[in-house]
């Protein structure tokens, strides 16, 4: 029993991280795609769209990683009776 649960502690403390790890990816991103699409930074022929558009397709699929993280991470603490 002991074991189990030292190594549910041990997912929690991976999950937070890659939570953390992802909160910073989906934070730069968040920042970086105004600069792609600013139509008062350049001329809309010049802007980046295509990047933007990857940008916001890597920010969704992020964002759905840390709401599944987090589910993980509650469901861990239940168990853990946190």
């Amino acid at each position: 029993m002991n074991q189990n649960l030292a190594m549910m502690k041990v997912r929690r403390m991976e999950l937070v991280e890659r939570q953390t790890s992802l909160r910073m990816k989906a934070k730069t991103l968040c920042r970086t795609i105004p600069y792609q699409i600013n139509p008062a930074l350049m001329e809309i022929e010049r802007m980046q769209i295509a990047e933007a558009a990857n940008s916001m397709d890597e920010l969704v699929m992020t964002q759905a990683e840390l709401l599944a993280i987090a589910n993980q991470i509650a469901d861990l603490e239940e168990a853990l009776g946190n």
